[in-house]
């Protein structure tokens, strides 16, 4: 081993709950009707690791025949990836499935959903502008709001909590 040593800086903040996917989930809302609404993102940690970001590419419904039912004709002359609108409801993902492929300097990295959720919003400017995640990867670097449909957020670790799982792995 040489004198100097790799190693990695990163950030973790205090109000934001972690998973060990290394994706942050920071609580909107709590509705009973309708359940927790979660923004999340990759941690600071998995972005210094993953190096500069060259796409985003955000999970998106591959059928949106279900959002026509409100309107009464279809606009066919639509452009776009839809990254800014996911529908009144969002879509479904299942767990596991992808919720984002991230391609950077190293790779690719796919993020897969930690459990079954509706996916409500989409940050198109990372799709845009994939060096928001490398530059505010809290901010203005966030990849989605997330209704899940079951989590158990004792299983989501606390900062603290992250940190010494970082150390052990």
């Amino acid at each position: 081993m040489s004198d100097e040593e790799d190693y990695i800086e990163f950030k973790i903040i205090d109000d934001r709950k972690y998973s060990k996917a290394h994706l942050w989930f920071s609580k909107l809302e709590s509705d009973e009707e309708t359940g927790d609404l979660f923004k999340i993102g990759i941690t600071d940690f998995l972005q210094a690791e993953l190096g500069d970001m060259i796409s985003v590419v955000l999970s998106q419904s591959q059928d949106d025949d279900e959002y026509d039912e409100f309107s009464e004709e279809k606009d066919s002359d639509q452009v776009g990836t839809g990254a800014r609108e996911a529908g009144a409801s969002g879509h479904e993902v299942l767990a596991d499935e992808t919720l984002a492929t991230l391609r950077s300097t190293s790779g690719t990295h796919v993020v897969d959903a930690p459990v079954a959720c509706h996916v409500i919003e989409l940050n198109g400017e990372v799709e845009d502008s994939p060096e928001l995640v490398n530059d505010d990867p809290y901010g203005h670097g966030w990849l989605m709001n997330i209704r899940p449909d079951d989590l158990d957020e004792e299983e989501l670790l606390t900062p603290e909590e992250y940190l010494d799982y970082l150390y052990d792995v």
